[in-house]
């Protein structure tokens, strides 16, 4: 699933394409899709004001009317810019001294497709089928907000605020406080993992037994690992691509996660995985020990 530096990355992506283009078309090319007629009727001759983003979830308001667009892109989604050529330019290697082509053409699991006036398109390409869309007012959407925790990204995330959540749940696992959206908005398996190796800190630790240190260590790392995925444009595995069709930069410079079986990059032992609230955890047992 995309956390927040892929969402993160997205966002930033889409807010050079789409603002303020008009909206010829909606098309729901999937049933499990459901907007009235008369949402559908509201899109069409809008227009995207903005693309922000609440943990990971984006958010499009609209240039007129009281609604904001949102899409989960849950496992397996994909949200590609279309221009009119159908072509996207895609940087080889991160190097910038490169580029090929990427085919909008060939993408084969659309659910969504938004047609611009200008013959550009937004494609939400889901192979799996798990991505949401919904239209919802100002009210529906801060009630939605409500349950997303801090953004740790964002400049008023504060050690004071970090601390305080952190002490109010001293009986949580570790692992399940970072994982938790109410707590903290965005972070996902993949950085939770990267986030306490870094800290070296075991993923079974209570937040009781975690010492002052360890608290502000996680926290500086919280905020320094995220920035960076950000940056390098976040992580792709499988499915993840940047609004652009381009992979992400951060898998190189992951030191757990997905590297079971490795030599940690610390120490030399192996990387072992495990299950720690209910997902699967890669760890150095040496050097979170």
């Amino acid at each position: 699933m995309p956390e927040l530096p892929e969402i993160e990355t997205i966002r930033n992506g889409l807010r050079r394409f789409i603002l303020n283009q008009e909206i010829d078309s909606f098309l729901l090319r999937d049933k499990k899709l459901n907007l009235s007629s008369a949402n559908l009727k509201f899109i069409k001759s809008n227009s995207f004001s903005e693309v922000e983003r609440v943990g990971k979830m984006l958010v499009f308001p609209f240039s007129s009317g009281d609604f904001r667009l949102l899409i989960h892109l849950k496992m397996t989604g994909q949200l590609v810019f279309c221009p009119r050529n159908n072509k996207i330019a895609v940087i080889g290697g991160h190097s910038d001294k490169k580029s090929s082509f990427l085919d909008c053409g060939n993408f084969k699991h659309i659910r969504l497709e938004i047609v611009f006036k200008s013959g550009d398109r937004l494609l939400l390409n889901d192979t799996r089928r798990f991505a949401y869309i919904k239209l919802v007012n100002t009210e529906e959407f801060l009630k939605i907000k409500e349950r997303f925790g801090l953004e740790p990204v964002n400049e008023f995330f504060s050690w004071n605020d970090f601390k305080k959540i952190i002490l109010s749940r001293p009986n949580k696992n570790i692992k399940a406080f970072l994982l938790d959206q109410s707590l903290i908005a965005g972070i996902g398996n993949i950085y939770a993992d990267e986030i306490l190796f870094a800290s070296s800190v075991s993923p079974f630790v209570r937040v009781s037994d975690l010492s002052s240190i360890q608290v502000k260590i996680i926290f500086l790392n919280i905020k320094r690992i995220l920035k960076l995925a950000v940056k390098k444009r976040g992580t792709t595995f499988s499915d993840y691509i940047t609004a652009e069709g381009e992979s992400g930069g951060f898998l190189k410079m992951l030191k757990v996660y997905g590297r079971t079986g490795a030599n940690c990059k610390k120490c030399s032992g192996p990387i072992k995985k495990v299950k720690v609230a209910g997902r699967g955890t890669h760890y150095c047992p040496k050097c979170q020990g």
